[in-house]
């Protein structure tokens, strides 16, 4: 562990209890313990309906099937998408790994055909897809201030990426998103063409029971019908989201009674992954 993380355990201070919230006036601080600690498991599955979201845009996904990353190397696209946003979130913007990996997103999105607004929205989708995910299946409600400090994260990101300035709450942001994909979502022969060749990185952190039933785990993980559809997927039936909602409800209650993580769920050039079994080095990262 590399003393830039800034976690709970490396500053030396006792772990909060379940009981305990957010304080002090460093957003970043705050979004980054909700990421690597409080909410590990239902902010990564955020993450995870963030990533398959741009895919049922079609003008996303026409730009990203035209760059090709995607289909010639799935799961170290999927692996190092996760692995920049955790390294800045981890590491802190003003820290050298945090501003190598600002700079190799200003890098891979030059020249990128796509208006502002486009990705804007896909800034945007990193804020609000993973925070509804926790509003609708965490073990608890997020506070004021975690989602203040999550719109703070995300402000200063598109910031550096020089993006038009982000919206200045939650409200807004969640308004954008919607309005966006209400006159933009919609199926493509690339959207279905991307899904297909990255659904492996899903299917792989799957129990293996479900690992069979990806696709339909994946159509439940989606907060709009719409989306299941503009993805090439079957909409799920009310009654299976139904049980898909019950057993998510019934995992957050488990954890709300269960000690709170006491180790980070991302360490800085360690994965543990089939793509970087070894762990990794920051010029790894990206198209190669």
């Amino acid at each position: 562990m590399t003393p830039g993380l800034g976690g709970r355990i490396l500053s030396g201070l006792a772990h909060p209890t379940r009981k305990s919230l957010p304080e002090g006036a460093d957003p970043y601080a705050i979004y980054r313990t909700m990421v690597l600690y409080d909410f590990q498991k239902e902010i990564h599955a955020g993450f995870f309906v963030s990533y398959y979201r741009n895919f049922a845009i079609p003008s996303i996904a026409r730009t990203l099937a035209d760059r090709g990353e995607m289909r010639e190397r799935p799961m170290k696209r999927s692996y190092d998408t996760g692995i920049v946003i955790h390294e800045i979130i981890a590491n802190g913007f003003d820290s050298d790994r945090g501003q190598a990996m600002t700079a190799l997103l200003r890098r891979v999105h030059q020249g990128v055909p796509g208006s502002s607004e486009d990705f804007l929205y896909v800034l945007m989708t990193l804020l609000v897809l993973p925070l509804r995910w926790v509003d609708q299946h965490g073990w608890r409600k997020l506070t004021a201030l975690e989602e203040e400090a999550a719109v703070a994260f995300y402000a200063e990101l598109g910031r550096r990426m020089g993006l038009d300035p982000a919206p200045a709450t939650l409200e807004a942001a969640g308004r954008f998103l919607d309005d966006y994909e209400e006159r933009r979502l919609g199926p493509s022969p690339e959207g279905s063409s991307l899904l297909g060749a990255t659904v492996e990185a899903l299917k792989v952190r799957l129990h293996r029971f479900l690992r069979p039933l990806t696709p339909v785990v994946l159509a439940l993980m989606m907060d709009k019908p719409r989306v299941a559809v503009a993805l090439g997927l079957k909409p799920s039936p009310a009654w299976l989201r139904l049980v898909f909602n019950a057993v998510l409800r019934f995992r957050a209650v488990r954890a709300s009674m269960r000690p709170l993580p006491a180790q980070p769920s991302f360490v800085p050039g360690k994965t543990g992954t089939s793509v970087y079994p070894d762990g990794y080095t920051l010029g790894q990262i990206g198209p190669c």
